[in-house]
């Protein structure tokens, strides 16, 4: 699989999807038409220090733009060297784990919409499911716990090389403006590989409730059971915050309640009332109003400071061998 990375078709796919996003520069400064500038000869380098093993990401930067309601939410964003890296393995690994994924999903999937979420709802409710578990899952992004991902990652993706990519980016360095810290948990809100791999963790929730014969419509970490009864409704909500806790994640207790359609409930910034799917008349475009920017970052200084500590790990692995004479 990584032979599949590495080619360069790839890599000229990855940076146009990278593009595409329209994306800030990371902590070096560098934004995506400066890459552009010099594309040929940063690609083939990007292709050449993952086959030799020698690739290492650079710090993330993290900063905090505004939510709807004014509240803060921390992005965190790879350099553009980086999320080409990220998305050339994007393009390999998808349509492996893409495969494995439920029906009941609907975010971050190609040919997937909020508008194919709300038409299963109508359909379920036309079935007779007329209770709702609305749900949302406590700053799931922050929480998702490094080994148990890395875990469902390794079960579909045996290469090895792929495997210690993905765990540099899962276990990722973050600058946030004062220091230089790794992720003990959770996955940046700004990486190329973090939904899909956000998808990947709650693959067996989505399958475990299907099993169970749960109606179940998710949209990332916002996610509605539906129910004919409010019984059927009070199992779903129990049997779901077990298989949470199981993955060391809780419910947001202020946004998880049930209700049915006969009241209506707000889902997807859709409002569903009895037999309805209203859309708010004037839906304000989405701003990205940025409340911190961290100081720019030394980054000569840590890549000197990294050497230093490689060159460490060198002698100390050196003096630690057995000679055979």
């Amino acid at each position: 699989m990584i032979s599949d990375v590495i080619n360069l078709s790839n890599f000229h796919a990855a940076f146009q999807r990278v593009e595409a996003s329209e994306g800030m520069a990371g902590v070096d400064g560098v934004a995506i038409r400066e890459f552009k500038q010099n594309l040929e000869i940063n690609l083939r380098t990007l292709a050449f220090e993952i086959q030799k093993d020698c690739y290492r990401p650079l710090p993330l930067l993290q900063f905090k733009v505004a939510k709807k309601d004014g509240s803060p939410r921390t992005l965190a964003v790879p350099v553009v060297r980086d999320r080409v890296a990220q998305a050339a393995v994007l393009n390999v690994i998808e349509p492996v784990l893409e495969a494995e994924f439920e029906d009941e999903s609907f975010a971050y999937r190609k040919g997937r919409s909020v508008k194919q979420a709300a038409m299963r709802i109508k359909k379920l409710r036309e079935q007779g499911y007329r209770y709702v578990v609305e749900a949302d899952i406590d700053a799931y992004f922050f929480n998702i716990n490094h080994e148990l991902l890395l875990d469902k990652v390794g079960y579909y993706i045996s290469d090895t090389h792929l495997l210690k990519l993905i765990r540099m980016w899962v276990k990722a360095e973050i600058y946030d403006g004062e220091k230089v810290f790794i992720l003990e948990k959770g996955i940046p809100q700004g990486s190329v590989v973090s939904p899909i791999l956000a998808n990947l963790f709650l693959d067996d929730f989505d399958e475990a409730l299907s099993e169970r014969g749960f109606k179940l419509v998710r949209y990332s970490d916002d996610f509605i059971i539906l129910a004919k009864t409010r019984s059927e409704a009070e199992e779903a909500l129990e049997v779901s915050e077990r298989i949470l806790a199981f993955h060391y994640l809780d419910f947001d207790e202020e946004d998880t309640k049930i209700t049915e359609f006969e009241k209506g409930f707000k889902y997807l910034g859709l409002f569903f009332i009895k037999d309805s799917i209203l859309v708010p008349f004037d839906r304000p475009q989405k701003e990205k109003k940025i409340l911190y920017m961290p100081p720019p970052f030394d980054l000569e200084r840590y890549l000197a400071g990294r050497i230093r500590l490689e060159r460490s790990e060198i002698r100390s692995n050196n003096k630690n061998r057995v000679g055979i004479f």
